[in-house]
């Protein structure tokens, strides 16, 4: 049997700099400190509209002035001059949405300036820019939902792939990068299909396959993760929900790899063995984004008049309090787990336990013992002889 089912999918909204971060990690491998520096260098330049915003949206009073914007852009980029875009920016309108920034946008001051003076990473990043202003306002992307059902052997298998029928969104996005998305999932497409069909001499095999760990945090999924933290215990009219700001969440990453919590490996975002050993000992309450959606909640009263700042500010204070008289100081064992990992370069030839190294000294790793070898001893000096490990 074959179904076929006509679907439409919207297109994108507008960047807000979270977005734009994570696809430019995607696309790019760029840090999301690297996209906003690269994001305001464009905007002193006057290329691009103010990149810390938290709003994908534009407001109404913007349609006509954007609609020009992507008549220009149609001149101005290389892969729009045989498109024809009805421009449609009803999706991307709402004056609700907005509070102190629209959504990141290229500025008229960029159709006369253009490409020649940019940087080649100031290049993608606003190709990117305009590609998703145009996304946005381009038709839906239309495709056709195939599900086929075969009987083989006296069994039952099911195929589910799609036709596309028209995707202008794909074209222009694909137009804007050279880059191939590495982690996007590859389409199921079908080939022409007819039910009753029959299919003779085809090859078939068996394979056994084992599943895979979760991958590791990019900068492009933990923004994401961020972004997203909290979210079912956050009340809906919270201010913002997530950990950090659309502005924030960069030097918070930053601040992770610069304190040795985090490493980058590739675009890859690992925990260092202190990062593992910082969640162990830190209180449950400081490790889950609970707290922050507590926080936003009684914010959002305090806006609406239903909770007061003085009991709040008090709360904050009766928290730190008892989170300084509780944890102090750390118990000895999970002190240890801070110790840098050393290499042993021998045993002591007193108790046997392991002897490492020092700036100055070779040591015995058991304090009760005091053996030690100086690297300056004067004996080995004396007799111009290097004291190696």
């Amino acid at each position: 049997s074959l179904k076929k089912e006509k679907k439409t999918v919207a297109p994108p909204k507008l960047f807000d700099l979270t977005a734009l971060q994570r696809e430019a990690n995607r696309l790019y491998g760029f840090t999301a400190k690297q996209t906003l520096d690269y994001a305001q260098a464009l905007y002193e330049k006057r290329l691009l509209t103010y990149p810390r915003t938290d709003s994908k949206y534009i407001t109404s009073d913007m349609q006509d002035s954007t609609k020009e914007l992507i008549t220009g852009l149609c001149s101005l980029l290389p892969f729009m001059r045989d498109v024809k875009l009805q421009a449609d920016l009803i999706r991307v309108c709402d004056n609700s949405k907005v509070t102190d920034h629209h959504a990141i946008l290229p500025t008229a001051e960029f159709l006369k300036a253009g490409f020649a003076s940019l940087a080649d990473s100031e290049t993608k990043l606003m190709t990117l820019v305009c590609a998703k202003l145009l996304c946005a306002a381009a038709a839906p992307y239309a495709y056709e939902a195939v599900t086929a059902v075969f009987s083989c052997g006296g069994y039952t298998f099911t195929a589910k792939g799609r036709t596309t029928l028209w995707r202008e969104i794909e074209r222009l996005s694909r137009a804007a990068s050279e880059e191939q998305d590495e982690d996007a999932e590859p389409e199921a497409v079908l080939p022409p299909l007819t039910e009753g069909q029959t299919f003779e001499n085809t090859a078939a095999e068996i394979s056994e396959r084992y599943t895979q760990p979760p991958k590791a945090y990019t900068e492009d999924t933990l923004l994401s993760a961020m972004e997203n933290a909290g979210k079912e215990e956050t009340p809906e009219d919270a201010e913002r929900k997530g950990l950090g700001t659309t502005a924030t969440r960069a030097g918070i990453i930053e601040k992770l790899i610069s304190a040795g919590f985090a490493e980058r490996k590739g675009k890859k975002l690992i925990p260092t063995k202190d990062g593992y050993n910082l969640v162990a000992i830190l209180p449950e309450s400081l490790t889950s984004p609970q707290l922050t959606a507590e926080w936003e909640t009684r914010l959002t009263g305090i806006a609406k008049g239903s909770d007061s700042p003085a009991d709040f500010m008090r709360g904050i204070e009766e928290m730190t309090a008892g989170l300084v008289k509780t944890y102090s100081a750390i118990s000895e064992d999970k002190a240890k787990l801070f110790t840098p990992q050393r290499e042993a370069i021998g045993t002591c030839p007193r108790c046997g336990a392991a002897v490492y190294e020092g700036k100055k000294n070779f040591y015995c790793s058991d304090r009760a013992c005091s053996f030690v070898m100086w690297k300056n001893d004067r004996f080995f000096e004396q007799r111009k002889k290097a004291f190696t490990p």
